[in-house]
Order: C-alpha cells, then sequence, then structure tokens
C-alpha cells in the first residue's frame, strides 16, 4: 500500500518515545505490506467518517485516511487519546476526509 504522512503526524512521532515509537514502527511496516485495511490489526473505522481509521497504541491514537481509488493511506494524526476525540480534531478530519 502507499502511504503518505501529514507535517502534523511527523511531528508527533519524532516526540514519541521509548515503546511508543517501537510499537509505531511496527504500525508502519505492517501498513506498507498489507494489502487490504481488514489484514490490519487493532484498525477500526470511526464513527461518523467515511474514511478515517483509527489503531490504537498505548495511550495514543493514530489517524489515518483511507483513499480507496488511489490506495493510499495518509496518516494525519497521532495524539494521546485524550486529545484525539476533541471537536477541533474531529472537523479537521471531516475537511481533510472532503479533499
Amino acid at each position: 500500500m502507499n502511504v503518505e504522512y501529514s507535517r502534523q503526524f511527523v511531528k508527533a512521532a519524532y516526540k514519541l518515545t521509548g515503546k511508543y515509537k517501537k510499537s509505531l514502527q511496527h504500525i508502519l511496516k505492517e501498513v506498507m505490506q498489507v494489502e487490504d485495511l481488514a489484514n490490519l490489526s487493532d484498525c477500526i473505522k470511526m464513527v461518523g467518517s467515511q474514511n478515517s481509521y483509527r489503531i490504537k497504541i498505548g495511550d495514543y491514537r493514530l489517524i489515518f485516511i483511507y483513499r480507496v481509488e488511489n490506495q493510499v493511506i495518509t496518516f494525519e494524526l497521532l495524539l494521546s487519546r485524550s486529545e484525539i476525540y476533541r471537536k477541533e480534531h474531529e472537523m479537521y478530519l471531516r475537511k481533510k476526509e472532503k479533499d
């Protein structure tokens, strides 16, 4: 699968340390090798969205948008569990889905 990263995601990924960084590396390798989203572990479609999915990494949530026509996964957000479900992030994802 083709993978892209948003600037916001890259900045958050650099701040990770220890087991979270290793987990993120493992998930990114898995995403690149998988041919179908159904084969991804801990991948759940977000409620109320068309193409947004989340993956749990301990206390963090990794949010990506899957574009079916190009088969491209764009990693958009990597935030803690308490921050990810805020209204401004939900609006950000809806805007990105339409682009």
